[in-house]
């Protein structure tokens, strides 16, 4: 979701298929016409024949049998929709790389933390680790485990935390019930109200 002009994508493919041997169909999805067709031009040109690229929207676009789904910098809640793609499609592994985490910034509210809030940098800084702590939380209710990396170094992008999560068949209904009852937790204790709801749909035996 979200490739671009899909270096990582072409990259992800020529070691899956080329280096590795896997049989992989990959899709690269973006909303920008004129990237998408110098990405399905390259992979002409390179013969990727299960490399396919399409114009499409992260919050509407439809696909079956996905076992993988990785989003690179899909801006603030672009994250979120990419998300809940991927669990809705019970993908066996998600790797995704937020960007631009502005939703929760004029939603929070806690006298408590105001000191905080009230320098801007600092507040910045704090929802956006609110906000992937809390699509950590519902990926895990959803059935998911869940880690966070710094995958690059700060010198190639701030925008550097990943969330990985793996499909875990072994997690019981009553961890799916506590990551649930502490993001609404979290959210009652922030008054916010974050776009990754979309995925209460999805949680598991709760």
């Amino acid at each position: 979701f979200g490739c671009g002009k899909a270096y990582l994508t072409f990259a992800l493919y020529y070691y899956l298929n080329c280096v590795k041997g896997y049989d992989v169909d990959i899709v690269g999805i973006d909303l920008k016409k004129s990237v998408i067709e110098f990405c399905k031009k390259l992979a002409y040109e390179l013969d990727y024949q299960n490399l396919r690229f399409e114009v499409g929207d992260i919050r509407s676009y439809e696909e079956s049998g996905v076992d993988m789904v990785i989003s690179l910098h899909a801006c603030d809640t672009a994250t979120d929709y990419a998300l809940n793609n991927a669990v809705k499609w019970g993908a066996k592994a998600i790797l995704s790389v937020p960007c631009c985490q502005h939703e929760l910034f004029s939603q929070i509210e806690n006298e408590l933390h105001f000191p905080i809030y009230r320098h801007g940098i600092l507040k910045d800084k704090f929802t956006e680790i609110l906000t992937n702590g809390l699509r950590g939380l519902m990926l895990e209710a959803c059935g998911y485990k869940v880690d966070m990396i710094e995958f690059t170094s700060l010198e190639h992008t701030a925008k550097n935390v990943m969330i990985r999560a793996f499909l875990d068949e072994t997690a019981t209904k009553r961890e799916h019930a506590q990551a649930l009852s502490a993001y609404d937790a979290l959210k009652k204790f922030y008054n916010v109200s974050p776009s990754t709801d979309i995925l209460l749909g999805e949680v598991k035996d709760v």
